[in-house]
């Protein structure tokens, strides 16, 4: 671990009791809590260089990786930094939905970077996610809501994971911590990943955390009697595979992971009941050409099983999730699979009445694989 960290670390050791104590002097005259004065002279620490420093979530791009990177460039700003967000594949249709409802911009594509770029990760910790010659780069910081990866921290110069519902979520925290005010296209772009990656508080990884930030951000933006309807359409383009080939399907939530000498790629995918015996056989179909086409040696894909909302008077929330499926193809994933959600129901096909995330799962295979 580097000084640069062993300092920090120490630092919010000594004043972790006084965390929200107003702390002010001639030189910074804003009400910091000691955590973010820690965090404001760290920044001061990292090689920076010249050039403009590009903040990009993963690959395939989700809401909470768009918004995370967004989020965060715009916090570096404020704080002195020249940082832009970028994405390093096309987003999807739940981004480019929400995006159009609170009205901010995506960022940029740029699917590579040159040796020695200066970069800031959110929402990943996978070289195999990154943007293209992120080895080759100077990575400054991670951000992050997943176990370590093969990024590895000790690497890094500054490192947070909180394992919580959503990386929009630190980042809420970080605005806090710093003393930056978030305006309000911030809160906008901080609850649209909010939202996305806890489904609106109901996903089994939503903390207290996630709950706190929501409380805020929906009030300062006063969508108390509109956050639910905009859930459900998120949830909507999420699920609309309108137009779309059953490898385009496949690869809309998708990401890829090296474990154990493996490379791995893994789908979400969601599924209304009445539908997925059909929907299941569609993707089953087509995972020999994805694992042919992204050279993975292992394919998997979690998909929700969506059933009527027994509750009537929530009109919000037709549906609700009830387990999930997981579909595997290529040498040593039944074993895999099995091994976390028991006996296959079919050829490629397990169950769980647990409702798991990718990330929850990711874990468990790494567990297997290692």
């Amino acid at each position: 671990m580097n000084k640069n960290r062993l300092w920090l670390m120490a630092t919010i050791l000594v004043c972790g009791f006084g965390l929200f104590t107003s702390c002010s002097s001639e030189d910074d005259p804003l009400v910091i809590p000691e955590q973010g004065k820690a965090f404001r002279a760290m920044l001061k620490t990292l090689d920076w260089g010249a050039d403009t420093t590009f903040v990009y979530g993963h690959k395939t791009p989700d809401v909470d990786a768009v918004c995370s990177s967004l989020g965060y460039a715009k916090l570096m700003n404020a704080l002195g930094y020249n940082c832009k967000a970028k994405v390093s594949s096309a987003t999807n249709r739940e981004t480019a939905y929400i995006s159009g409802v609170f009205g901010f911009e995506l960022p940029e594509l740029k699917s590579s970077v040159v040796p020695q770029t200066r970069l800031i990760l959110t929402d990943h910790t996978d070289y195999a996610q990154c943007v293209d010659g992120a080895r080759e780069a100077i990575i400054l910081q991670k951000i992050d809501h997943h176990v370590e990866g093969d990024i590895q921290d000790s690497g890094i110069p500054y490192v947070r994971r909180e394992m919580i519902g959503s990386t929009c979520t630190i980042i809420y925290e970080m605005y806090r911590e710093t003393g930056v005010d978030i305006d309000d296209e911030t809160a906008r772009i901080l609850l649209a990943g909010l939202l996305s990656d806890t489904r609106n508080l109901t996903k089994t990884t939503t903390q207290h955390e996630d709950s706190v930030a929501w409380t805020a951000l929906v009030a300062q933006l006063q969508l108390e009697d509109k956050v639910a309807e905009i859930n459900r359409q998120m949830a909507d383009a999420a699920n609309n595979y309108d137009g779309m080939s059953d490898g385009e399907i496949f690869l809309s939530d998708y990401k890829e992971y090296e474990i154990g000498g493996k490379a791995i790629g893994f789908g979400s995918l969601n599924c209304k009941a009445s539908e997925m015996d059909d929907f299941i056989s569609r993707m089953l179909g087509v995972m020999p050409q994805v694992m042919c086409d992204n050279r993975r040696d292992m394919l998997f894909a979690k998909i929700d099983n969506l059933v009527p909302n027994p509750d009537e008077s929530d009109s919000d929330t037709p549906f609700v999730e009830d387990g999930t499926y997981f579909i595997y193809y290529g040498e040593g994933t039944q074993a895999v699979a099995e091994a976390i959600f028991g006996p296959s129901l079919r050829e490629g096909v397990t169950y769980s009445k647990e409702e798991l995330s990718r990330k929850q799962i990711v874990p468990r295979i790494t567990e297997i694989l290692q």
